[in-house]
């Protein structure tokens, strides 16, 4: 996957490396549960977090969408794509 990111500033391997982390960080926030929600049986927090809490293969598919968003991106504008045609 990295060798299809292109060498520019900002979208690059590393940016979707970043994204891809924050991603994961986000889910762990989503799937755990904390000292104020220890009482929620598993299957209100399944409906609680739109099943993402009881579904391993939709948190890879998040995650892994997160690290190939970007690949092949130009690194210009949508703009700039229409404006050289």
């Amino acid at each position: 996957i990295a060798s299809m990111y292109r060498d520019n500033p900002f979208h690059n391997f590393e940016h979707a490396s970043h994204v891809s982390m924050n991603t994961n960080k986000l889910l762990k926030r989503v799937t755990i549960r904390d000292a104020d929600n220890e009482d929620i049986n598993d299957s209100d927090l399944h409906q609680y977090t739109y099943g993402i809490t009881s579904d391993p293969l939709t948190q890879f598919t998040l995650v892994f969408c997160a690290l190939v968003h970007d690949v092949d991106h130009a690194g210009v504008s949508n703009f700039q794509l229409i404006k050289e045609g």
